[in-house]
């Protein structure tokens, strides 16, 4: 998303205050230099918040200087806009009456000046200010005058109710645009929106990568435990046990009622979900009405959540993927979600809803480029037009507001794998939507607030993934386009591991669903057309383009091929319609063969729900079938929710499926499994749009038994709530505090739908929470000593102050499961000094310095900057005639350096450079 390219929108709003001699270099902003004992000035910023400089219209500055003399004084607005603007008028100050060596100078503030910090303060945007005061005299030794300069930063914050902080660690909200206001058109739906918690206990197994089986080497216990269970503590059996929390996996919910039926658009941070769940969800959602033709429950497929859900009936999946079943936990995520769906029951009240699109192009890349997406027939032949297509770079959104124009929530959905996190991570999280989904539902409260209409409830971000099946995410950081890709300092973010990576992936795309629910707002009706066709889709051996699709899944061994690139020589010698598969595992009755599909019309857009992991290009035929059946009536468009309702592996395009790649191999009933998908949208289409009969339905899959959860016997902590390894007393940004104390047995402690670790900041009234473990920039682990370790990652602008941790856990400390809890000691954060400038020269009248982050973490939880890329650097510059001057250097339109006009010839002595957020070279 190019974070740092466009970080005028997305840092803090930065006001430079810079006072200069009359005497300042002709042509600069300004001449500044820390330095000199003769006349050293100080200075203050005076003025408390944005609401006090705007009733004042001014800026307070206290100057004071040892001697006499004369400051001329001009102010400086770095990032109210996207560059560097005047925001006053100079003005000097005269300090030269004998004995008068103090002054407070109120500096007014320019009408474009007054409006911009009106509008910081309308949304709830900080301003950063930092002055300077500078003198110029001459030093004894010296013939020539210097600049003596002293600098005060603080920022301004809105002050006004309503306002709420942001979390840490993700980016302060941008500039925007004011909203426009809500519309007056008659409403005849209501809605509502909730969210829970379905992570499982520490120990769970996680679903999605087969190398965390254990099944090919399995330790000494592993047989016992698989036939057995005689450990009830144990939940992991045949895949590696989870060891601690990313963040929170949750559950999140919107429901819709219109014409007096209700509908559920429904998101679970799951790898995949067997329809089991989906039915017993509609079970206990039952009170609702929610029905199952109106429930689109979709997996985002995270490869870091639950693993043991998959029912007998789903045993290909779990073994493969996922560890065998146990209900404890399957009763875990049932309940969460039915907790989200009826949530959002309650919230129920009249809404408006609109649909919003974005296009999204630096989020994710085609990971089967070579080997299987340009084996199809209708791609672009011109290679950048090819690679250009290879991805779905379409977001869409459903916006979701109250009547009163309060966000509610947002429908998003965009093809993208969520696997920033490989097969080594063993931490529950939500991969890269996690970032988005808190960036978006803060954002979402932040403006509802700012423009005086707080949201009733937390809004909720439903993420649902599109056509993702080859599709995988770009968390590379961005780069320098005027430097190599081999140049060590061609990135600009420091990202180095998964925790980079998905914070950066989950930006991006958390840019893009802002975007699209901005274009929204324009069309936001209370009136929409609402409507659904379902139907249960059996993969019997039903033709398709000529072929059977099933009734036997074959997984194919992937990658496998003869010497001219082909699998088999032959055609379907494993099975009929299974083509030239290689046959890796038959397995008749391993996974599911019947599956529910919908089509849901939303408005003006059609959603195609498919329980399985399309290719990009497949979905793109689909798509372009239904939207070929409606008549016109979906003009935002058809999309694809995958992994909805069920999960039925992968499904590739019959081209693809030759390829005998990855994709292929698991779309498991056939080469023409695809175009069967593709005949079943189109008849629901027909029948949605053009008022045809509903395809035969297949008979819906018996339901399976969840079994009875045997709750856990937590194994005694007595020493739980004591402190292992207390917290450093003084941590500075860019940094991690850690904080290590026994808890209890996993099987109880961190539990679940409640704050587990809590960071708390000292405000007035004391310590308050500012965010938990579910944050995206920590990380809670757990050791078999049953310690507990929190890290927090600091970024660049988390505010400064003193911290603390608590914790607020269960455990068994001898006498049954109670409630503990620790806290530590508190911690101070600081700045961060450790900018160091790497690259200085000055050509065509102008210098130029780069300058860049340093201080990082051995593991960084976060994607933390590399170049600096705001604030200013203040330059001692020595000349052609051999005078010394000081200029502040300001970033360039790209920010990719500093930059200021000096004479020709000229050499720079010296740097001191300061970000937007108040972090220094020193």
């Amino acid at each position: 998303m190019a974070r740092r390219i466009e970080m005028a929108a997305r840092r803090a709003v930065v006001a430079t205050v810079v006072a200069t001699t009359v005497l300042a270099v002709a042509g600069d902003h300004a001449s500044a230099r820390v330095g000199g004992r003769n006349q050293t000035p100080g200075i203050k910023i005076l003025t408390k918040d944005e609401s006090a400089a705007l009733a004042r219209k001014r800026i307070d500055i206290r100057v004071r200087v040892r001697r006499p003399d004369r400051v001329r004084i001009t102010v400086l607005a770095l990032n109210l806009g996207t560059r560097p603007a005047y925001v006053t008028r100079a003005r000097t100050l005269n300090l030269d009456r004998l004995g008068v060596t103090t002054r407070i100078a109120s500096i007014p503030l320019t009408r474009s000046a007054l409006v911009e910090l009106a509008a910081a303060r309308a949304t709830c945007r900080s301003v950063r200010i930092a002055a300077f005061a500078s003198v110029r005299a001459t030093r004894r030794r010296h013939k020539q005058p210097r600049t003596h300069i002293r600098r005060n930063s603080r920022t301004l914050r809105p002050h006004r109710k309503g306002c709420r902080p942001q979390p840490p660690g993700l980016p302060p909200p941008g500039v925007g645009k004011p909203p426009p206001p809500p519309p007056t058109n008659k409403i005849t739906i209501r809605a509502g929106a909730a969210n829970a918690d379905i992570t499982p206990p520490v120990g769970t197994p996680m679903f999605a990568f087969t190398a965390r089986s254990n099944v090919f080497g399995p330790s000494l216990d592993r047989p016992m435990q698989i036939l057995a269970d005689p450990d009830t503590n144990l939940y992991a059996k045949t895949f590696e046990p989870s060891q601690g929390i990313h963040t929170r996996v949750r559950a999140r919910a919107i429901v819709i009622e219109s014409g007096g039926k209700k509908y559920a658009l429904v998101q679970a941070d799951l790898g995949g979900l067997p329809y089991a769940l989906t039915q017993e969800v509609l079970k206990r959602v039952a009170s609702t009405a929610i029905t199952g033709d109106r429930l689109l429950l979709s997996a985002t497929h995270t490869h870091s959540s639950s693993g043991a859900i998959w029912s007998v009936d789903n045993s290909g999946y779990a073994y493969v993927g996922g560890d065998a079943y146990d209900p404890r936990v399957f009763e875990q995520v049932a309940s969460g979600i039915t907790e989200a769906i009826l949530g959002a029951n309650a919230n129920l009240t009249p809404a408006r809803i609109g649909v919003g699109t974005s296009e999204l192009r630096t989020a994710s890349n085609n990971r089967r480029f070579e080997s299987q997406f340009v084996h199809n027939t209708d791609i672009p032949k011109d290679p950048a037009a090819r690679r250009a297509d290879s991805i779905d770079p379409r977001l869409t959104v459903i916006r979701v507001d109250a009547a009163d124009g309060s966000p509610i929530g947002v429908w998003s959905n965009f093809a993208v794998h969520p696997t920033s996190f490989g097969a080594r991570n063993l931490l529950f999280s939500a991969d890269h939507p996690a970032t988005t989904e808190r960036f978006v539902e803060a954002e979402l409260a932040r403006e509802g607030s700012a423009r005086g209409t707080p949201p009733a409830h937390p809004p909720v971000d439903v993420w649902t993934n599109a056509n993702e099946g080859d599709i995988s995410p770009n968390g590379d950081p961005p780069t320098d386009p005027t430097l190599s890709s081999n140049d060590p300092h061609s990135a600009l973010d420091y990202i180095v591991n998964s925790f980079g990576g998905a914070n950066e992936t989950g930006r991006r795309v958390a840019d893009g669903v802002l975007s699209a629910w901005r274009d929204a707002a324009p069309a936001m009706t209370g009136s929409p057309k609402i409507d659904v066709r379902h139907t249960f889709m059996a993969l019997d051996g039903t033709k398709a383009d000529g072929e059977p699709v099933g009734p036997v899944p074959i997984l194919g061994a992937g990658g496998v091929t003869l010497p001219d690139g082909t699998c088999l020589p032959a055609d379907n010698p494993a099975f009929p319609g299974q083509g030239t598969k290689f046959p890796a595992v038959i397995g008749p009755g391993a996974v599911p063969n019947t599956h529910p599909v919908s089509l849901m019309r939303i408005g003006p857009l059609a959603v195609i729900a498919f329980p399985s992991e399309l290719t990009k290009q497949m979905g793109k035929r689909i798509r372009a079938v239904v939207a070929g059946q409606t008549g016109g009536a979906a003009p935002a468009g058809t999309i694809i929710a995958g992994l909805t309702n069920s999960y039925n592996s992968y499904v590739a395009t019959p081209e693809e499926y030759a390829a005998c790649a990855y994709e292929g191999s698991f779309t498991l009933w056939g080469r023409e499994q695809g175009p069967r998908y593709r005949d079943l949208a189109k008849a629901l289409a027909q029948s949605l749009y053009g008022g045809a009969p509903p395809p035969t339905s297949a008979a819906e899959p018996p339901e399976v038994s969840p079994g009875t959860p045997q709750p856990p016997t937590a194994k005694p902590t007595p020493l739980a709530g004591t402190v292992v390894t207390d917290v450093v007393p003084k941590v500075t940004r860019f940094g991690q505090a850690v904080f290590k104390w026994n808890g209890g047995d996993p099987s109880v402690d961190a539990p679940r739908d409640k704050a587990f670790v809590t960071l708390e900041r000292q405000g007035a009234h004391g310590f308050e929470p500012v965010a938990t473990e579910d944050s995206v920039v920590d990380v809670t682990e757990h050791a078999r000593d049953q310690t507990w370790t929190e890290t927090w990652q600091f970024t660049e602008c988390d505010p400064l102050g003193t911290y603390r941790f608590t914790v607020h856990g269960m455990a068994n400390k001898g006498s049954g499961v109670g409630p503990y809890s620790a806290t530590s000691k508190p911690f101070d954060l600081g700045k961060s000094t450790n900018i160091s400038a790497y690259s200085k020269s000055v050509s065509d009248g102008r210098a130029h310095v780069r300058a860049e982050y340093g201080g990082f973490p051995m593991r960084p939880l976060a994607d933390l900057p590399l170049r600096v890329r705001t604030g200013f650097a203040v330059l001692t510059v020595k000349k052609p005639d051999g005078s010394v001057d000081d200029v502040v250097a300001l970033p360039d339109p790209a920010g990719l350096e500093f930059t200021a006009r000096v004479p020709d010839g000229s050499a720079i002595q010296s740097i001191s450079v300061e970000d937007s957020c108040g972090n220094t070279s020193g």
